[in-house]
């Protein structure tokens, strides 16, 4: 008797559905444009900004995702460095 939480179970979960999935995917994209959007009324910008390029209505958002993509394609490289081998902890015993 198995307990139905093995890796070669065949049972979906809920959020395994392609509907569940396009459904995330599409609410984190509308919160992002509205989150965007709302950047570049003047309620939610600095009155006072400390650097000039902060006058720029989405720069905290662009800022993020850019900041964000550096980190993901220096992850990628990094690893080709720090990476070892399948065998490694193997070939010590």
């Amino acid at each position: 008797m198995t307990s139905g939480h093995g890796p070669n179970d065949k049972k979906k979960g809920w959020a395994d559905g392609k509907g569940f999935r396009r459904f995330i995917i599409g609410a984190l994209v509308v919160a992002a444009l509205a989150a965007a959007a709302l950047g570049f009324l003047p309620a939610f910008q600095k009155e006072e900004p400390h650097f000039e390029v902060e006058r720029v209505p989405v720069f905290f958002a662009l800022w993020g995702f850019v900041s964000f993509m550096f980190i993901v394609l220096a992850g990628q490289h990094l690893r080709k460095i720090v990476m070892r081998d399948e065998r490694y902890y193997d070939e010590r015993e």
